[in-house]
């Protein structure tokens, strides 16, 4: 019997086992793997490759961890649940889900020649896949139901990351309904046709690849055997949990991917973690999302910190540009919500000095640190500021 049955070994999933036996040396862990799985969009620079995963596989397993490599379903039993695999049956208190073998989007498979892509869903991962395939010379179209990119962050912020991408030639269609898509054998490519616009216009659009990715993971039959989880996954939308991280079915955890909203590493790993010290530890103390930074892996990076409906109550708004870069065709620009202190509350940062804003505004927001107090600062030197 294990205390906790990990499933998947992407950054996530890696990040969980270390935690437990870090934190928790005696406790009894299992960690199952499809293989090599490099979540890409979390891991686009390589931090994961294959090499180092074998290697954190081992180590873990050196340390007590029971790793299991292959694929496996849940079944119910008088006893509680149970995870079958080819080889074994694991048996856990809990079970933490995250993300799946993610690996279908490795570069070395795309064509040198160009080609034009559609991308489904203006979610962060498409949009750091349409930046790479646009400089590898393909033209890239991104589709979206919703009216504008990344819907719940802050619309000015949004508009700017929108035109930098449509500079890079990048397509966006918003607000699209019905859409159908046919693949051409004869040609090999994707016919789309959907409805645009309040009207419901019909446009139709030939394409040579189409990706159109679920929203949760997919692994296979793995909740066959729980209706109540399966007939959600398998219409592609999130998993439902409460604020613990428990889905409707008591002994199944979820993080990553398999929530609702996007798919960030740095959240995805908290998650992962928090789950770990929920279980071992007894920890009820709810994840405050508004302290971890929400990124989107681009060139140059866009990010926010705090919560994102701030802007609707601050006292003060400030707004600021980089000087130009030569990394960057689009001048970069930060805005920050104040408090009636003159404290940040939340910060959205879009440009080269976004890497190095994160650790400082981040301690601001945390400590309530003043903008008067942080102004002096090298990392606002020759930056406009707008208020």
């Amino acid at each position: 019997m294990y205390q906790l049955v990990i499933i998947g070994a992407s950054p996530e999933g890696l990040a969980a086992a270390h935690s437990c036996v870090e934190q928790y040396p005696t406790a009894r862990i299992s960690l199952v793997t499809q293989g090599w799985e490099r979540g890409w969009s979390g891991d686009r620079h390589g931090e994961l490759a294959e090499e180092n995963f074998w290697e954190q596989l081992r180590l873990l397993a050196a340390q007590t961890v029971d790793v299991v490599v292959g694929e496996g379903t849940f079944l119910e039993a008088a006893a509680g649940l149970l995870y079958q695999t080819q080889e074994r049956m694991l048996e856990g208190d809990s079970y933490l889900l995250t993300s799946g073998k993610v690996d279908e989007e490795n570069f070395n498979r795309f064509s040198e020649t160009p080609q034009r892509w559609a991308l489904v869903g203006a979610l962060p991962d498409n949009l750091v896949l349409a930046q790479e395939l646009t400089k590898q010379g393909h033209g890239v179209t991104i589709l979206t139901r919703n009216i504008q990119l990344l819907p719940g962050e802050d619309s000015e912020m949004a508009a700017l990351l929108q035109t930098y991408l449509v500079s890079l030639g990048i397509e966006f269609w918003f607000n699209c309904r019905n859409l159908v898509s046919h693949h051409n054998q004869s040609d090999c490519t994707y016919g789309l046709q959907f409805n645009h616009g309040s009207e419901g216009a019909s446009h139709h659009l030939t394409v040579d690849n189409l990706r159109s990715k679920g929203r949760s993971p997919r692994y296979e039959n793995l909740l066959a055997n729980l209706p109540e989880l399966n007939s959600h996954a398998c219409q592609g939308s999130y998993l439902t949990v409460n604020q613990n991280l428990q889905t409707s079915h008591g002994q199944i955890y979820a993080c990553g991917d398999w929530l609702k909203g996007y798919r960030c590493p740095a959240i995805a790993q908290r998650e992962a973690k928090y789950v770990v010290h929920r279980i071992l530890g007894q920890d009820a103390t709810p994840i405050n999302y508004g302290q971890i930074p929400f990124t989107v892996d681009l060139e140059p990076v866009w990010y926010r910190i705090g919560d994102p409906t701030a802007l609707d109550y601050a006292q003060k708004i400030i707004r600021g540009f980089e000087p130009y870069s030569d990394h960057c065709d689009l001048r970069g620009m930060f805005k920050l919500a104040l408090d009636s202190q003159d404290r940040i509350i939340s910060a959205h940062w879009f440009g080269q000095r976004g890497q190095e804003s994160m650790s400082l505004l981040l301690l601001a927001i945390a400590k309530g640190i003043s903008w008067r107090e942080l102004q002096p600062l090298p990392l606002w030197e020759n930056c406009q500021t707008l208020y």
